[in-house]
C-alpha cells in the first residue's frame, strides 16, 4: 500500500523472523524510528521502519486475524508505545509486551472500544 512512498521493504513471513530481522537490525546499529499499521484484507499490516546514518530499512509483516504478533519492545524498548498504541487503536494484541497496558494506554475504561481505526 505503502510501496510508492516507502523504498526497501522486506517481506517477513512470520513472528519468529521478524524478532530475528529486528534483532540484526539492532545489532548493526539501526534504531527503531516507528511502526505503521494499516488494516489491510481481513488482518493487518505493520510496517516497522529503522535508521542508521539518514538511511531506511523497513520491515512489512502482515497479521493474520486473530494472530498476536510477537513484541519487538524486548529489543526496543521504546516500541511498548506505539505497539500499545495500536492495541487500542486497531484492537490487535502483541505478544510479549514489556509494559502492557491491555488497550488502555490512551482509552479510559468509559471510551469506546477498539477497533478504532
Amino acid at each position: 500500500m505503502l510501496d510508492n512512498v516507502i523504498k526497501d521493504i522486506v517481506e517477513i513471513k512470520s513472528s519468529g523472523e521478524l524478532l530475528k530481522a529486528v534483532e540484526g537490525l539492532k545489532n548493526d546499529g539501526y534504531r527503531y524510528a516507528t511502526m505503521i499499521c494499516l488494516k489491510k484484507d481481513d488482518g493487518h499490516e505493520l510496517i516497522y521502519i529503522f535508521d542508521k546514518d539518514n538511511k531506511l530499512k523497513n520491515l512489512r509483516y502482515f497479521v493474520k486475524p486473530g494472530e498476536k504478533p510477537k513484541s519487538v519492545s524486548g529489543i526496543y524498548l521504546c516500541a511498548l508505545l506505539i505497539e500499545n498504541e495500536y492495541q487500542d487503536l486497531f484492537g490487535l494484541t502483541f505478544d510479549g509486551l514489556a509494559i502492557d497496558y491491555k488497550g488502555h494506554l490512551y482509552l479510559t475504561p468509559n471510551s469506546p472500544k477498539a477497533p478504532l481505526a
